[in-house]
Formats: structure tokens, C-alpha cells, sequence
């Protein structure tokens, strides 16, 4: 059975009461059914949920790094800002608002950018998945995006983000602050729109730009919806498909994706081309074991996570089992109750379950065939993700860590939300009506949908509006012992040190810093010798980063943060150049080292922290 736009041209002999259905349509209110109202209704749902103060969580990580990009001397000698730049074209084009505004106003544009291409790529995807198929006779014809339900993408969003906040196992986000996957996400979004859409040429060209923004995630995807479209294809024409049918369509938008495939890649590839294979082996597992175990290797994901996966795995299997006895909004001349089969004994025998499926997948609109087919690929690269880690892992850890550092679960984290969301989206707005209780199926998708929806709203917007510490700022430095008052005390502490360090230090000087901060650089613009967050991409980089960590925190045997002395710090200076210590008066049995004080003075207050330095003579005789 043909599916797609091969189900447009069936309707142009449907009966005289869907003519009618596809009549009233057409005179829809014009403003209801406006792209630009779901857009913005997407963007609000958008902006709610992730309007939190800035930094958000990796905001400074990335935009220290991208105001470094167009100014040397914003932290000029840190390791971190000047390794290697894997996203280049994100700090290339993102990156030049911070020559022209204060690093705060042009993270807020870069957010507002980046949100409303969300919305747009969202509701382009969201109105072509649930397009009326009797909009319009003309095959793909645009006016049929047009014509979906109002507001229907924005709906979709709130069901998706529920899965995703909740549901993710690997640590995933796609709404958030700003930064070079959420750029690549809008335009992955628009590409899977024009797929569906059978509009190959232009879904591979955005497909492209998105690799160039985040390569890692444009790989992924463009490798899902190569799978994905020639499985249909094959599938729609029943053993008359064609190999020169198939290129023609997709060898245009191939081509151009891979330049933009190359834009994002070479950067990546090339900071460490050259490199002893030993050394790159020895940066990946430091990579995939220690610092980002939690998005790459499922043996570090914490137990929560893994919980929160498996119901949503659960809550998928579920949401199949009502779509196998579904029937979508037209297809009654498709696939029929009588065309399944029945036990009533008139002589029609019923079909096995295996065809049942099959029959079911083959009535559904190719739009949700199309999300299916994303929800199944990125599970199964999940799937060999996890073998990778448990089974190879414990055989070959070099080389599972080489294979993991490519996030085998980001697109299972999106994919697998988006798929149920747009299921459960289909029913409780009658796209999909299920056979035996279909006004049943959909009260109950509608409060699948509004329950959990308005729960996570309301949850993010009271935490954004009452947040008192920005993200980007409390993690990795306020105690969760501590109380609520105790940590803004110490926050603020926090910005005064900065404050004074921005305008009375050395641009060039070498600072240590607290381990429990990752918004130094963020705040000061002055380069530091090591700072957990600020992980760089490059294989060399990396393995200096952790031994300088390690140099410069010790730990007991109880993993208790162990104080600096004054001989340690010496021993940093003499190694590594340091010139400026910032001192964390919050670790247990931190005391002053013998050191000269610069901050806070006699007429300055800093109850938890502390600037010293080295003395200048002693520097300059051993440099």
C-alpha cells in the first residue's frame, strides 16, 4: 500500500461527506488556523518553560568561549578558551554579539533567536505531521500545512517537553539556554517538516546546517532520516521501487548536506589530527569515564534516571498497544474493519496479529509513520549504545570509550518524546480515532496531555520566577545542606569578589580557583588554571585539564574537598605559572596561606572568599 502523497491523490474520489469535512476546512478562520498564532503559541510554551536568569547551566561555558573567539583578550593564557574550537560556526555568528552588547544582553538575544527558531522549525514540523489530508487535491501542496488544527503545535510541544523533562535518560535538552545544539535542533525540526512533506531537497540543506552548528547531533539524525525515508519508500511501492527513483529525489539535498556535514566536522576532526592514538584514547576514556559519563556511558547514568526511562518506556508500549486497534481520521476506504478480518463466522478469517500491524502502520498518515520510524532508530542506536558500554566495555575499554564519546542516546532522548507526544497529540485532537472506544481514547489522551502539561508549566514557571541564584551560577558551588539564605550570602560574596577582581587585577594574571564554581571567566574575563565545567574538546587539552585538576584538588578517602596550604601553592605557581589564588573560605579547614592579601581590605567585607598573591619579585625571578 502507498502511503504519503500517493494517499493525497485517493482523495480526490472520496465521498460526498468527506468532500464536505475537507469544504468546511477551507472556511476556517483564517486567524485560527494562522501558522504565525502557533508559532507563537509554541514560543510562548517555549519561553515559560526555559525563561530562567542568566547563565543558564552551560551558557557560561559556551559564551566565555565565544567572546574569546572575537576578542584574544578576554581570557587570555586559560587552557580552556583557548583549545580547540569544535563549534566553530557557533561562536563564528552567535559570538559576535558579545563585541557588540554586555555578555548578558546578548546571551538574552541569542536566547530569544534561538527560541523563536525552536517555535518555527516546532510548528512547521507540527502543522505538516497533522495536516488535513483532504485540504487540498494538489500533491504536497502547501496549503495543506495551512489547514491543521489550531494550535495544534503548541499543544504537541507541551506533551513533548513533558517526556523530555522527565523521561530522558541520557541527560538531553533542546530548550534551554543558548548554545550551538539549540540552533541545530530548530533547523533539524524544519528538516523533519519538509521530509514529511516530501520535500527531500530542502530537508537535506537544513539537515546540513544543523550538522554545521552541533555535528554530533546532525550526524545522528541525518543518519535517522536516510534509514527512515528509504524504509518507507521500499515499504510504499510493494518490490517496485526504484534505486534511480530514490536518488533523484534525495542526490540534490545529499550533496549540499554533506558541505554543511564538512563545516561542522573538519573543526572537530581537525584539532586533533596528528595526534598519538595513545593519547587519543587515554582523552576519550578521561571523557567518557569520568566527565561526561553521564551523557555517554549508560553504566554512569544515575539509578533515577534509568527509572524515569523506564517508565517512559513503559508509557510507550502502552500508547502502541491503543494505535494498534486505531484508524486514522479518512482512511475507513483504506483499511477497513472487514479488511482486518473478524471471528463472527461469516467465513472471513481473522488476520494474525503480525498483519494486524502491519495493515495499522500501513492506514497511518506518513507524517506519524515517519515519527515512528525516528522513535524506533533512535532507540535501537540507544540499544547498541548500551552494548557498547556493558558488553565491550568490559572486554575493550579504549575502544568503547572511543565509540561512546558520540552520544549514542542524544536523538533517543528527543525522538522517543516527540513520537509518543505526537501519538497521544493525534488522538485527543481526533486525528486518530481508536477502533473500539474512540471517544474513550480521546478524554484520556486530552488528560495525558493537560495534566502532566500544565503540572510542568506551572512547576518551571514558579521555579524561573522565584530562581535567586542563575544555574550557570549555582551549579557545582552552593551546598545542597546549606540553607536557602546561607547561599545567596555566599552568592553574593560570590559577585563582590568578582566584581573587584574584574577591576583591579591583571587581565593576563594566572588564577587558581575554588573547585566549587564553574562562572570565574564568566564573571572576570581572566583566565583560570583549571575549572571542572570548562572540559575542552581537543584529546591534548583534555588530558592537561585533568591533571591540572588533579594537581590542584585533593580529596580524602571519605571525598572530602581537602584545603590548600601554603606549600601547595606554591607548587602550583612553580608549575604552572599562577599568579592570583581565589581563595574559598567555605572549605573545611581552609586557613590564609602565607601569601600576600589583596582582598577584601580593611575597608572591604568578603566573609567567604579571598584574593592573594604572589609576590611579584619572586615571580619575575622565576619566569
Amino acid at each position: 500500500m502507498r502511503t504519503g502523497p500517493a494517499k493525497l491523490k485517493n482523495l480526490r474520489s472520496m465521498s460526498s461527506k468527506e468532500a464536505v469535512t475537507g469544504n468546511s476546512l477551507r472556511t476556517a478562520s483564517k486567524w485560527t488556523n494562522s501558522f504565525w498564532l502557533d508559532c507563537l503559541g509554541v514560543f510562548c510554551v517555549f519561553f515559560i518553560y526555559a525563561g530562567s536568569a542568566v547563565p543558564a547551566i552551560n551558557e557560561p561555558h559556551y559564551w566565555t568561549k565565544a567572546a574569546h573567539f572575537w576578542n584574544d583578550d578576554f581570557g587570555r593564557g586559560d587552557l580552556f578558551l583557548e583549545s580547540g574550537d569544535a563549534h566553530w560556526l557557533f561562536f563564528a555568528t552567535f559570538g559576535y554579539l558579545t563585541r557588540c552588547f554586555p555578555m548578558v544582553f546578548a546571551v538574552w538575544i541569542g536566547r530569544f533567536i534561538t527560541w523563536w527558531l525552536l517555535a518555527m522549525g516546532w510548528t512547521a514540523l507540527g502543522r505538516s505531521l497533522f495536516a488535513s489530508p483532504v485540504a487540498d487535491n494538489r500533491e504536497n501542496s502547501p496549503r495543506s500545512v495551512v489547514l491543521a488544527p489550531p494550535l495544534i503545535a503548541s499543544v504537541w510541544a507541551i506533551l513533548w517537553l513533558v517526556g523530555l523533562h522527565w523521561g530522558h535518560w541520557a541527560g538531553e535538552w533542546v530548550v534551554g539556554g543558548c548554545e550551538s545544539k539549540g540552533i541545530a535542533y530548530a533547523c533539524i525540526f524544519g528538516g523533519l517538516a519538509l521530509a514529511i512533506r516530501q520535500r527531500f531537497t530542502w530537508s537535506w540543506v537544513l539537515f546540513g546546517v544543523a550538522a554545521a552548528y552541533h555535528v554530533v547531533t546532525g550526524v545522528w539524525v541525518i543518519a535517522c532520516v536516510g534509514c527512515v525515508t528509504l524504509w518507507l519508500e521500499i515499504a510504499s511501492h510493494r518490490g517496485q521501487w526504484s534505486l534511480r527513483s530514490y536518488l533523484h529525489k534525495h542526490g540534490l539535498g545529499w550533496a549540499i548536506c554533506v558541505v554543511g556535514l564538512c563545516v561542522g566536522a573538519i573543526p572537530a576532526m581537525r584539532i586533533d589530527w596528528g595526534i598519538d592514538p595513545q593519547l587519543a584514547t587515554e582523552s576519550a576514556v578521561k571523557q567518557v569515564y569520568t566527565r561526561l559519563g553521564h551523557h555517554l556511558a549508560p553504566s554512569r547514568i544515575n539509578t533515577f534516571r534509568w527509572q524515569s526511562f523506564g517508565v517512559q518506556l513503559l508509557i510507550t508500549g502502552w500508547v502502541f498497544l491503543w494505535l494498534a486497534q486505531s484508524r486514522w481520521v479518512g482512511s475507513s476506504d483504506l483499511v477497513g474493519d472487514e479488511k482486518l478480518g473478524d471471528d463472527s463466522g461469516n467465513g472471513t478469517p481473522r488476520a494474525s496479529k503480525l498483519s494486524r500491524l502491519k495493515e495499522v502502520f500501513c492506514s497511518l498518515p506518513y507524517g506519524i509513520q515517519f515519527l515512528i520510524g525516528c522513535g524506533f532508530f533512535a532507540l535501537a542506536i540507544a540499544g547498541i549504545g548500551t552494548l557498547i558500554d556493558y558488553g565491550l566495555g568490559k572486554l575493550n575499554i579504549n575502544l568503547a570509550a572511543k565509540l561512546l564519546r558520540f552520544y549514542w542516546f542524544r536523538w533517543n532522548d528527543v525522538a522517543l518524546p516527540m513520537m509518543v507526544g505526537a501519538i497521544i497529540t493525534a488522538f485527543g485532537f481526533g486525528y486518530l480515532k481508536h477502533r473500539s472506544y474512540p471517544h474513550l481514547a480521546r478524554v484520556v489522551a486530552w488528560l495525558a496531555i493537560v495534566v502532566p502539561g500544565a503540572f510542568l508549566l506551572g512547576y518551571r514557571f514558579e521555579a524561573n520566577y522565584q530562581e535567586s541564584i542563575p544555574a550557570g551560577d549555582k551549579a557545582h558551588f552552593a551546598a545542597k545542606s546549606d540553607s536557602e539564605i546561607d547561599q545567596l550570602k555566599q552568592f553574593e560574596d560570590w559577585l563582590r569578589v568578582c566584581s573587584w577582581i574584574r577591576e583591579n587585577t591583571d587581565p593576563k594574571g594566572l588564577w587558581l580557583t575554588p573547585r566549587r564554581q564553574q562562572s570565574f571567566k564568566w564573571h572576570t574575563g581572566r583566565p583560570e588554571l583549571a575549572c571542572w565545567k570548562d572540559a575542552p574538546q581537543n584529546a591534548l587539552a583534555v588530558i592537561e585539564w585533568s591533571q591540572r585538576l588533579s594537581d590542584a584538588f585533593q580529596y580524602d578517602s571519605e571525598k572530602i574537598l581537602q584545603p590548600w596550604t601554603t606549600e601547595k601553592l606554591w607548587e602550583l605557581h612553580n608549575k604552572y605559572g599562577v599568579r592570583y589564588v581565589l581563595m574559598d573560605r567555605r572549605v573545611i579547614g581552609q586557613n590564609p596561606p602565607l601569601l600576600p592579601i589583596l582582598y577584601p581590605a580593611h575597608d572591604d567585607f568578603n566573609e567567604n572568599f579571598a584574593v592573594f598573591e604572589f609576590p611579584q619579585l619572586q615571580m619575575n625571578a622565576s619566569q
